[in-house]
């Protein structure tokens, strides 16, 4: 089967008023400048988030992890100091009874 040509109908011809093209170009600059503005914002969100190495500044996500580090090692001294806490203790407690007889 050979390709049939699509019969093109002549375009019509469509006037656009004058004050309507003011619109059109007022609407596009406001659309512009919003999608300038979201541009901003999502850069300085990225940057909150992120961080910026160039000006050294840390992100929330490096806060996190840093204090997250900084908590884990907490809870280590914490449990080091409770367990010297509890053999120093119960030496003490065995010192005090049996002073008597060790002295």
């Amino acid at each position: 089967m050979a390709d049939t040509p699509t019969i093109r109908k002549p375009k019509e011809t469509i006037t656009v008023n004058a004050k309507d093209i003011t619109w059109i170009k007022d609407t596009l600059g406001k659309l512009t400048d919003k999608v300038d503005a979201i541009e901003k914002t999502t850069t300085k969100l990225n940057t909150t988030i992120i961080g910026d190495t160039a000006y050294g500044q840390i992100g929330l996500v490096a806060q996190v992890k840093e204090h997250t580090e900084y908590i884990e090692q907490d809870k280590g001294f914490k449990s080091k100091l409770i367990g010297g806490s509890l053999v120093l203790g119960g030496v003490w407690t065995l010192l005090i009874k049996f002073w008597d007889k060790i002295f």
